[in-house]
């Protein structure tokens, strides 16, 4: 057996296939669909009242999943022998969202080029060190992919200050982004169980199914309609069309991303923090790039903001 091979085996028992048989099989068992279902309705009422609350407490709540999350990144990228610099990962994430709580958003500019620079001038202390690209590469990647794109959370929440509502219609930006994401998840997940049968990406992700994508899709335009209807009245119908769509596909692509990184790093779940789900960049990952879609498209489109 290759190493390429004996690669491969692992993801694949890793996503809780059989490598014998090249079949997938179903990652988890019954009681951890529960687990994910019990999880599921704990949090939901939480996010909500963060949401609501919005302030100092929603900025809190986003840098404790930046930090976990970025946490679980680069364990998963020491396990492929890289040395990325953790703390300064961590530290320029969480003044990254520091940065987009303010209602104008400076100096993000001065702050992405005083970590690049720190980065390249920590590597000086460690000369022994045989993939010095490639460290200072996932220190900065981790910033980007967690940190960066995890901001746009705190981004919706302050939108108001810039759209000219009122600050309580955060939460709805919020809670708009998180419903049609984890709809879709939902949606995909389920129709995938009990339909999924043509399986193009099995070197990525060997459970993700043709059916379970449309499945997703089909429930994040739903979601979008329903939100609209429910707490997202700013949305036209036009709107909730395009959110819909747009969310259902970067929200799997961005479930993809997650699985290609973890296949990468040959990890299953990033962690086991959150029962059912795994950890925090397997709860999120989706949002990563649904998250961004829904921000730039409420500011630029629905609401006008000056770019």
């Amino acid at each position: 057996m290759t190493e390429d091979t004996r690669g491969f085996v692992q993801a694949l028992r890793a996503e809780g296939s059989d490598p014998a048989s090249g079949e997938p099989a179903p990652k988890r068992s019954s009681w951890a669909l529960s687990w994910r279902v019990a999880s599921g309705v704990a949090f939901v009422p939480l996010l909500v009242f963060l949401a609501w609350i919005g302030g100092l407490t929603f900025l809190t709540f986003v840098a404790v999943q930046v930090t976990i999350g970025l946490i679980e990144f680069y364990s998963m990228m020491r396990g492929r022998g890289l040395r990325p610099y953790r703390r300064l990962g961590v530290l320029a994430s969480l003044a990254l969202l520091w940065i987009c709580y303010q209602r104008h958003v400076p100096y993000v500019g001065f702050l992405t080029t005083a970590v690049l620079l720190l980065v390249l001038a920590l590597e000086l202390r460690r000369p022994e060190a045989r993939q010095r690209v490639e460290d200072i590469a996932v220190t900065c990647f981790g910033v980007l992919y967690v940190g960066w794109l995890s901001a746009h959370m705190v981004l919706l929440r302050e939108l108001p200050w810039s759209a000219g509502t009122s600050y309580r219609d955060g939460a709805a930006f919020v809670l708009l982004a998180f419903f049609v994401t984890w709809s879709c998840d939902t949606g995909a997940y389920t129709v995938g169980r009990l339909f999924g049968r043509n399986r193009p990406w099995t070197r990525i992700s060997p459970r993700k199914s043709v059916e379970g994508s449309v499945g997703g899709w089909i429930m994040a335009v739903a979601a979008a309609f329903i939100a609209r209807v429910w707490f997202a009245p700013f949305l036209r119908l036009v709107d909730a069309l395009a959110i819909g769509l747009l969310v259902g596909v970067f929200a799997q692509v961005g479930d993809l991303v997650e699985s290609l990184l973890k296949r990468d790093a040959r990890h299953g779940d990033s962690s086991d923090l959150i029962p059912g789900h795994g950890g925090v960049l397997d709860r999120f990952d989706s949002l990563f790039f649904a998250a961004p879609v829904v921000y730039y498209y409420l500011a630029h489109v629905v609401f006008g903001v000056p770019r």
